[in-house]
């Protein structure tokens, strides 16, 4: 047997220990700074309250907590209910004498540039439960990112299994446009309804395949479980978005979804407004079908609410109407024998008599307070006619 020399068994052994020292040493720098992003949520670290899921792309992970600061001087915190959604626990069975509203929508109904009781949400509910002899219960189901797509498996996979009275639908002009189909997302990593040969709806949900989804899958876990990971992977993702956003020149026409608001559509996004429209019309068919009563709501069109934004667009393009949107949608509704409201004439009017801005980039205080309100008056009046 060979025998190693002594001197370089010493080697070995002090080298070891240097490894391990200082393996040591990065183990417990890394330790501290995790326990640091956690405690003090430097540089707005948080650890992520998402999931990877082969339907949605992405879904808030049932029991979680959340730890938001973007948009608010503050931040936001709650816990996701054991359904996956920004709200109070839920019983599956409708308790007796309560009339249930499903709320359907993306980033505005979720809410977390503000605190669960401030949102237009709650305060809704405050308003319709005053005075009244059957309790109302609106239940949250926004999501961050969410289309009609989304919403449409949504109210299929999730919301008729807590038997609702009433679904209603927030449409925003922008977001639900352009993510709805694949000619003009930003992005493919989400699911699309496409056509088939015989003209029927079709889902597509091939990015779950992607080498993409595969290592997102096996990074998520990380995310949920270190503000670390989280931060690098958010950063990482920030600057991949900023790279890939392309140089233009000042804009002098109007394009992308506010075309539809001229005499010259887009035709790649009156394409997808239409996809919109009919994945509208799908939902309220399932709803009528089940008899429960649905609302469709086109919300404030983002800033053209100032009247100094409007007017840039209208030197653009004279033909651009703001109000486009919701008059469009309202004989949409009208079609179908649905509910409907509109926010943006409400927004308008809002702001040219109190002056008093409602948004931040979401909804602010006075923005969500303006929609509890415009809400609440419809459904006082809908509920006062089922009671």
């Amino acid at each position: 047997m060979k025998i190693v020399p002594k001197n370089l068994l010493q080697k070995l052994t002090v080298r070891f220990k240097n490894i391990l020292m200082a393996f040591c040493i990065f183990t417990l720098f890394i330790g501290t700074f995790e326990f640091l992003l956690r405690t003090t949520h430097l540089f707005n670290a948080r650890i992520s309250w998402a999931k990877t899921d082969p339907l949605f792309a992405w879904v808030n992970t049932p029991g979680a907590t959340y730890w938001q600061l973007k948009e608010n001087d503050h931040p936001i915190t709650g816990k996701i209910n054991k359904y996956g959604f920004r709200d109070n626990e839920w019983s599956l069975a409708k308790p007796p004498g309560t009339y249930r509203i499903a709320v359907l929508g993306d980033s505005y109904v979720e809410a977390l540039q503000v605190e669960s009781e401030n949102s237009f949400l709650s305060l809704t509910a405050q308003v319709l439960n005053n005075n009244r002899k059957i309790k109302v219960e609106l239940m949250n189901f926004g999501q961050s990112g969410f289309t009609q797509t989304d919403e449409l498996i949504t109210l299929k996979n999730k919301v008729i299994q807590f038997s609702p009275d009433m679904v209603i639908l927030l449409f925003v002009p922008g977001n639900d446009i352009d993510d709805i189909s694949k000619e003009t997302a930003s992005s493919s990593f989400r699911s699309f309804y496409n056509f088939d040969s015989n003209g029927q709806l079709i889902l597509d949900t091939s990015f779950n395949k992607t080498r993409s989804y595969k290592i997102r899958s096996l990074l998520s876990p990380l995310k949920q479980h270190s503000a670390l990971v989280s931060l690098i992977l958010e950063r990482y993702n920030a600057y991949v978005s900023s790279r890939a956003q392309k140089v233009t020149a000042p804009q002098n026409s109007i394009d992308g979804y506010l075309s539809l608001a001229t005499k010259s559509p887009a035709p790649a996004f009156l394409r997808s407004y239409n996809l919109c429209k009919l994945l509208i019309k799908t939902m309220a068919d399932i709803c009528l079908e089940k008899k429960i009563k649905f609302m469709l709501v086109t919300i404030d069109n983002g800033s053209t609410y100032l009247p100094n934004v409007e007017g840039q667009y209208k030197a653009m393009d004279a033909t651009f109407n703001v109000n486009f949107f919701e008059d469009d949608l309202s004989e949409y509704a009208k079609s179908l024998d649905i509910e409907y409201i509109g926010l943006q004439r409400v927004f308008r009017e809002s702001y040219q008599n109190n002056s008093v801005l409602l948004h931040w980039g979401h909804w602010n205080y006075e923005g969500h307070k303006l929609v509890a309100e415009a809400l609440s008056d419809k459904l006082n009046n809908i509920i006062h006619l089922n009671q």
